[in-house]
């Protein structure tokens, strides 16, 4: 894993304070450069369409130190370049990230959509999935949005694992939903009724929403679920 994968996973960048940060915009780019050793190298970090990429240099000889990049070079003085640029990205982390619901940007989309649209936030059920998040309609009580990770292979062979989201479908559009690239029959749910979608841009946000659109209406219909009273259940389990 990659150094900023390490650092940043779970988080978004916050663009828009990266100049108060020192950081210079410039060719559609930004980048600052960071000291490191007195001066001997300096980490050169930069945005690109919010990527980050980071650059180890060597000052001596004004080019780039490789080995650091580099997975299989070990040494102590490569482990220490790399633990000097892990506290400059603990530290940029801090000033110019925050904590995402979930690590897809589409997915961060998709779920302001909802809570501006419905006024739904997404409730996390399970500690194991920290990023499996439900959307629920108020009406009823039942789901009618799940956005979570499948595997490689989950969704048909040689399909490479992603972030998705499981919508109720339409049953008269069911079967043209299941045809269309991108999306699959429901994972871990009914596969009658439900669709897989992918996230991580391969469907572009408008497409989505008219889905979500379609999910909250077709869960809308369906009779409020039957709730129990929890405090009368504790206080049974505790007789």
């Amino acid at each position: 894993m990659r150094i900023e994968e390490e650092v940043l996973q779970g988080y978004l960048l916050k663009e828009e304070t990266l100049k108060d940060n020192g950081f210079i915009f410039d060719n559609g780019r930004y980048y600052k450069k960071y000291p490191i050793f007195n001066g001997d190298f300096y980490a050169e970090i930069s945005f690109f369409k919010g990527k980050i990429k980071g650059r180890m240099i060597d000052t001596s000889f004004d080019d780039e130190y490789v080995l650091f990049n580099n997975e299989n070079s070990t040494g102590e003085f490569v482990g220490r370049l790399r633990e000097e640029y892990k506290k400059i990205l603990i530290e940029l982390r801090d000033k110019c990230y925050r904590k995402a619901l979930f690590p897809d940007f589409q997915a961060e989309r998709i779920a302001k959509y909802i809570e501006k649209t419905y006024g739904d936030k997404p409730e996390f059920l399970w500690e194991k999935y920290p990023y499996f998040g439900i959307f629920r309609n108020k009406n009823n009580n039942k789901w009618y949005a799940l956005i979570g990770r499948v595997d490689d292979d989950k969704l048909g062979k040689g399909i490479k694992g992603r972030t998705t989201l499981n919508l109720k479908a339409n049953p008269d559009l069911y079967d043209e939903l299941v045809n269309t690239d991108n999306i699959f029959q429901g994972w871990h749910m009914n596969k009658k009724s439900w669709i897989t979608v992918s996230l991580s841009d391969y469907l572009p946000d408008e497409y989505i929403f008219s889905l979500i659109d379609m999910s909250y209406q077709e869960i809308d219909k369906l009779k409020l679920s039957k709730t129990y009273n929890r405090k009368r259940v504790r206080n049974n389990k505790n007789k």
